[in-house]
């Protein structure tokens, strides 16, 4: 069997196998979206997500908001409640899946020789800064209505 061939170097191993686990994560947290957790002032627990509600105001045919205890999925794009969460489905799912498509592109390189030249890796890292840039953009007043919501982890 001849030996493998790879254009990359140690670095670029260890970077292709880097972002191929943190696309597996970013796409996992996508569609499985339970880390947008918090509570509300009257004590309810909330949770929020893409594609996932948990504890969800409603509007009711009179008019008046109440409190739906019940998680569910959202049954289409026009049921996601606010512009603001349309807008981060579609943000999101857009940053996970560039960062897949770099992360196989980088994979693919660690057996084909000249997948990854010098110029190409520095494309494939600008774009996976372009990806962690829209992955952030989540932030908006929805979220921050859950008064224990912790982001800590996305702002340091």
């Amino acid at each position: 069997m001849p030996p493998v061939a790879s254009s990359l170097t140690i670095t670029g191993v260890i970077w292709a196998c880097l972002s191929m686990i943190s696309a597996i994560l970013s796409a996992t947290g996508f569609y499985m979206p339970y880390w947008i957790k918090g509570t509300l002032s009257d004590g309810t627990d909330v949770s929020f997500a893409s594609f996932r509600r948990c504890n969800y105001p409603r509007l009711t045919a009179e008019g008046k908001l109440e409190m739906v205890h019940e998680c569910g999925r959202y049954t289409s794009f026009l049921d996601i409640p606010s512009t603001s969460w349309q807008v981060t489905t579609v943000t999101v799912g857009l940053g996970a899946a560039v960062s897949l498509l770099v992360a196989f592109t980088a994979l693919s390189a660690c057996c084909l020789a000249d997948v990854i030249t010098k110029t190409t890796a520095r494309i494939l890292g600008l774009i996976q800064l372009f990806a962690g840039k829209i992955f952030s953009c989540w932030f908006f007043s929805e979220v921050d209505q859950g008064e224990d919501f912790k982001r800590n982890s996305f702002t340091q």
